[in-house]
């Protein structure tokens, strides 16, 4: 949280010496996740994909559901920042499937509003603000106010780069509320 990788980096890794002595596979996965986190963020993509995916491995492994959508995800977003939409689309629609079999609401929006994120760089704005809505509406579902008021501004900024400024400030003001 401190942008001190290189420590974190180092307890992490140590982390994962362990989890893997004690052969705990679920925290073993959890540890290269928290790794391809700490890359991510440090924007080496590869390694981050690389940690994800040894990850994902193990989840799967070991049958964990739910860690599988995560990493799909985070996968999904490395390949969003790259610029490969169809591959990001393809980890984040598998990580939705997911979600909704297991019936993870949160995730479930998390993974539309990732969707509709890449839809709006791609300039397909219909799109965008379906998956958008969708996610929206899960999210007050929930009641989970800060995916709601995150909703509320992709969609407003999709308002706004269609020119479409009330909309645009209806819905962040609305987020505002919140």
């Amino acid at each position: 949280i401190r942008g001190n990788y290189a420590n974190a980096i180092d307890y992490f890794t140590r982390s994962l010496k362990i989890r893997e002595d004690m052969d705990d596979k679920k925290g073993t996965a959890r540890s290269l996740n928290n790794i391809g986190n700490i890359y991510k963020n440090q924007g080496d993509y590869s390694k981050a994909i690389d940690y994800y995916t040894r990850s994902l491995r193990i989840k799967e492994e070991i049958g964990d559901k739910k860690g599988i959508a995560i990493s799909l995800n985070n996968i999904g977003n490395i390949y969003k920042n790259q610029g490969d939409y169809s591959k990001a689309i393809d980890y984040h629609t598998r990580s939705l499937k997911i979600e909704e079999d297991v019936g993870d609401k949160k995730g479930i929006a998390a993974s539309l509003n990732n969707i509709g994120l890449i839809f709006n760089k791609q300039g397909d704005y219909a799109k965008a603000i379906d998956y958008l809505t969708r996610s929206l509406r899960i999210m007050e579902k929930i009641d989970n106010k800060q995916g709601i008021a995150t909703s509320l501004i992709n969609i407003g900024k999709i308002y706004s780069d269609q020119g479409d400024y009330s909309k645009a400030i209806e819905q962040l003001t609305r987020s505002l509320r919140i």
